[in-house]
């Protein structure tokens, strides 16, 4: 009989099982080879994975055999970062909303890549827009809940802006989502519905927005004013002052200060009354730790406990942690596929190795090298240290996949034929949006 602790993680597997439909088993165990590689450098090096039971070429013949219901597999994934782990701030649920990079300059029979912004600058390839819920009061576990490529003929916001619309209709009320500056635009801002969607969006410095006009004067003709001052982020002569101030001490000797304003709102959206937050973070001597403040925009309600709730913001980092577990570890970008529908279909059996991961480390034993230091009681083990022992927790659990069926050698190609060359796409380069 399976663990009790071990049931949600066998109750996943299953319902995946069952989603997955033409090739499942292959490309099942394609999906438990990823989570248990570590630092696999291709696509082919996860058939070397404990328990593989397919011979490589299983691995391509998986991918490209595999076939779901995209719907069917996020209802899974919200379902599960639902029932899980109910981590609150305030009572919101929390989301983070981002992209990255996915490289191929080398890859001129994949469709649809662009230049696109990487770690080391412009690259040519592919960007994946992600969703998810923060999972834990510690560490940066991430469940993630939507995961699609960025095509050309759109934009990350747009598609960000998309998946949070699509949400509204899978997770219960209410829940926030962090994002980047790039974010704050009226495209997401519509997505805000009072005491249902919240969004905490931090602000680039040079921002501009506006007050509330003041009220008619009795007897005043004309329209109706829809704007009031002008509130730019960079130019303290146009603040009014704050609504509110805390000055918060940490342990240290350090200490944050806040200042809030109520009442603002951008230009496209003169309806939507927003909160804007600044935050200066000091050492002890009184010098600042950054160079420049960080503005953040709430949509929310403004009685929050603001001394502890901008914090929240801080949880959008958990997102990176995702991409660079994926990358490095999960091997995620390793895989070189000839195609944009086989690269999407191994982007979306490496969310579901990490949700294997993460639902296996509750139970996951704390495994650390010699040189790391153990777990604390409280969190939960790394996704690194849960990857060294999910094997063991994947052999009581069990595979629902059935033994491969040898078939003998192929025939192989006919002499003589020589197989047609694959058709070679242009980068699609993107004009910039005018003005």
């Amino acid at each position: 009989m399976t663990p009790i602790n071990l049931q949600p993680l066998h109750q996943f597997r299953e319902r995946v099982y069952q989603i997955f439909r033409t090739g499942r088993d292959a490309a099942f165990e394609v999906m438990d080879g990823i989570s248990v590689s570590e630092r696999a450098r291709s696509a082919v090096a996860v058939s070397l994975a404990p328990g593989m039971q397919r011979q490589f070429s299983s691995v391509y013949k998986g991918v490209d055999r595999l076939r779901f219901q995209p719907e069917r597999l996020q209802a899974l994934w919200v379902e599960a970062a639902e029932t899980h782990e109910q981590y609150q701030v305030a009572g919101y649920g929390v989301y983070v909303l981002d992209h990255t990079p996915y490289p191929r300059a080398a890859a001129p029979t994949v469709t649809d890549r662009s230049f696109v912004q990487g770690a080391d600058g412009r690259v040519v390839g592919h960007q994946y827009s992600l969703l998810g819920r923060v999972m834990h009061v510690q560490g940066a576990w991430l469940g993630v809940v939507d995961c699609q490529r960025i095509g050309t003929d759109t934009t990350p916001v747009a598609l960000g802006a998309a998946q949070v619309a699509a949400l509204k209709g899978h997770t219960p009320p209410p829940f926030l989502v962090l994002a980047d500056s790039e974010y704050a635009t009226a495209a997401l801002l519509d997505q805000v519905q009072p005491g249902q969607c919240e969004v905490l969006v931090r602000l680039r410095g040079n921002r501009v927005l506006l007050d509330a006009p003041a009220p008619r004067a009795p007897g005043q003709r004309g329209r109706t004013r829809t704007h009031g001052a002008v509130f730019k982020l960079n130019d303290p002569a146009t603040w009014r002052p704050a609504d509110r101030t805390y000055r918060t001490e940490e342990p240290s000797g350090s200490w944050h200060d806040l200042q809030l304003w109520h009442g603002l709102h951008v230009r496209q959206r003169p309806g939507l009354s927003l909160s804007l937050l600044r935050i200066e973070h000091f050492h002890a001597d009184g010098r600042p730790w950054f160079r420049h403040p960080l503005w953040l925009l709430w949509t929310g309600p403004t009685d929050m406990d603001w001394r502890t709730f901008w914090r929240v913001y801080l949880r959008r980092a958990s997102v990176e942690s995702v991409n660079q577990f994926g990358k490095q570890e999960l091997a995620w970008t390793a895989a070189r596929w000839g195609s944009t529908e086989h690269e999407e279909r191994w982007t979306t059996l490496v969310m579901l190795a990490y949700w294997q991961l993460l639902l296996a480390s509750p139970a996951a034993a704390d495994r650390p090298r010699p040189w790391e230091k153990p777990t604390p009681a409280q969190r939960w083990p790394t996704p690194s240290r849960v990857q060294r022992d999910l094997p063991r927790l994947l052999g009581l659990l069990g595979t629902p996949v059935r033994p491969p069926q040898p078939r003998g050698k192929p025939r192989g190609r006919a002499i003589g034929f020589q197989p047609a060359p694959r058709t070679t796409y242009p980068v699609v380069r993107k004009r910039p949006a005018t003005a």
